[in-house]
């Protein structure tokens, strides 16, 4: 693990897997850290594929959050890791929160992503949430049994208790402002004209019983980007934990057919469209 200074003093941490040619970046969602992928990356082959991991602000073992949360400075640091990581360009791998994320990280640079995947991902509009809800999430800071209690509506498929409970070690250090902050930017900021010019292909990530993100969002969300796919497995909202081989054999899949451009009628070796695969 290495960490890379940010412009306000800051630090954040990140970890390369791997040295394949291509560099795919996972971002984490709310509560979490760059271990919460490491199930999908033990099924990843790495002389394939070259994998960096980081922790946003204020969580795992990068730096506290300096306030406010904004979109252009989770970019910031998104692109000081791929630039310490010694990658020219990059597929960015947003989950849940981080899906809302990695697309304005990539309507910042788009010249160097060269792949876009979205799991359980955020669209990029604003989203309703009720605020008693939101309060409910916060409050919940800290606490290892209430932060549990709320992953466990979002999981359906067995999940290693093990798996779990690192998790939650490194969910409960995450302080209630981050959990805020991170909420608040997720939830309200809109920018859906930024990824209506999109190019790169996308890949799109539900699980058909995901409350937060069902198979008519995947849909959707396909249909709103230029050069999207939708695909969906038979589980919840946390795919990494529930289906760690299957996303890693779409994301190799994906990760192969890059250099089939959208317009050719593929992307990843399976036909574009709005329709959904892989379970669906």
């Amino acid at each position: 693990m290495a960490t890379v200074p940010t412009r306000d003093g800051g630090a954040i941490s990140y970890t390369v897997h791997g040295n394949g040619a291509a560099t795919l970046l996972f971002m984490h969602g709310w509560a979490g850290s760059a271990p919460y992928f490491d199930e999908v990356i033990g099924e990843i082959d790495l002389n394939a594929l070259r994998i960096v991991t980081m922790d946003l602000r204020g969580h795992g073992k990068s730096s506290p959050a300096l306030p406010p949360w904004t979109l252009d400075g989770i970019a910031d640091d998104v692109w000081s890791v791929v630039d310490a990581a010694g990658a020219g360009d990059v597929i960015l791998a947003g989950f849940s929160m981080s899906g809302k994320f990695a697309q304005y990280v990539a309507s910042c640079r788009p010249d160097r992503v060269s792949g876009l995947v979205l799991i359980s991902g955020f669209p990029a509009s604003q989203i309703p949430f009720p605020e008693e809800v939101a309060r409910d999430w916060v409050g919940r800071a800290g606490n290892r049994e209430r932060i549990g209690e709320l992953l466990a509506p979002f999981i359906s498929e067995p999940v290693d208790p093990a798996i779990l409970d690192r998790f939650l070690d490194d969910a409960i250090r995450v302080p209630a402002a981050v959990l805020e902050g991170t909420l608040r930017t997720c939830i309200g900021a809109s920018f859906a004209e930024r990824v209506e010019s999109l190019q790169m292909p996308t890949l799109v990530v539900g699980g058909k019983r995901d409350p937060i993100f069902p198979p008519d969002a995947v849909a959707s969300m396909a249909r709103s980007l230029p050069c999207a796919r939708g695909v969906c497995f038979d589980c919840n909202h946390e795919i990494p934990m529930e289906r760690p081989h299957d996303l890693a054999h779409v994301l190799e899949a994906f990760v192969a057919g890059l250099g089939v451009g959208c317009r050719s009628g593929k992307i990843a070796g399976v036909p574009v469209g709005t329709g959904l695969a892989a379970g669906a």
